[in-house]
């Protein structure tokens, strides 16, 4: 698959690998390089909780131990407070 780097060095990630992936926006990656180039590869340290149309989707390793409760209750939390407006004249 070629990809073009524009003039700020930039590449787009084409949407079916970043939907393959599961690449949103804000994902860190890793960039390795050995003697024949380089590499980009999702720097995923833990399960990955992402939104999905809505509904908070588990993207990680079945061997791995994560409190799923405690991610959404995280989630949320944070979300109830974005939603909650000051009171007005505050």
């Amino acid at each position: 698959m070629k990809v073009a780097i524009d003039r700020l060095g930039r590449i787009v990630i084409p949407k079916s690998v970043r939907e393959r992936y599961h690449l949103v926006p804000g994902t860190d990656l890793e960039l390795d390089v050995d003697v024949n180039g380089f590499h980009l590869k999702p720097a995923h340290d833990d399960p990955v909780l992402i939104r999905k149309e809505g509904v908070l989707v588990h993207h990680g390793t079945d061997t791995v131990d994560i409190d799923i409760a405690a991610r959404v209750t995280i989630d949320r939390d944070r979300r109830v407070g974005e939603l909650v407006a000051e009171e007005p004249g505050e």
